[in-house]
């Protein structure tokens, strides 16, 4: 019984300790040329780069794209719906669902680009809306063109192992049902 007694009396000195040292944490000194040294705001990312215009080349693949896949150890379906404008920006939304269930969604923007329409590169530079770092290499993705006509797509993510996605045209201005 005492030990109990000493060992909440331990417990609740541990917090108090700790909540105090929580505290009394102390802001860094900015450095000259910090954006956080007027405001003590945390430095913002730089802003969206304005994307390049698609190549005549890659003109087939310039249009709105919905697929439904699988994925192996996945419950649910994922569709996404891939818009790749002319004027080298594109918009993604990715949806995982479970019937009528949404359990995740992803929206993504940037730029696109495409020396032909074998294949085409995204460069993320927001994710759910907030600016992203479009320097890093995980907002930069490659897909492979299996096939495109004037009404499907074929293509894969550019990592090994990736299943081939099957994409109808829709019409400009679709919105993920």
């Amino acid at each position: 019984m005492a030990i109990s007694a000493v060992r909440a009396g331990v417990s609740a000195l541990m917090i108090v300790l700790l909540a105090g040292c929580a505290g009394q944490r102390q802001a860094t000194p900015a450095k000259p040329g910090d954006s956080r040294a007027a405001t003590g705001a945390p430095p913002q990312p730089a802003q969206a780069p304005v994307c390049a215009a698609a190549p005549a080349a890659a003109g087939a693949l310039a249009a709105t794209w919905y697929a439904v896949s699988q994925q192996k150890g996945v419950k649910g379906e994922f569709r996404r719906l891939l818009v790749l404008s002319a004027d080298g920006s594109y918009k993604m939304e990715t949806r995982v669902q479970a019937g009528r269930n949404i359990r995740s969604e992803l929206r993504e923007s940037g730029c696109w680009e495409a020396k032909d329409a074998r294949g085409f590169t995204t460069i993320v530079t927001r994710s759910n809306g907030e600016l992203v770092d479009a320097k890093d290499p995980i907002y930069r993705n490659t897909y492979r063109v299996e096939r495109v006509d004037g009404t499907r797509m074929v293509f894969r993510e550019g990592q090994p192992g990736a299943g081939s996605m099957t994409a109808r045209k829709m019409p400009a201005g679709y919105m993920m049902p």
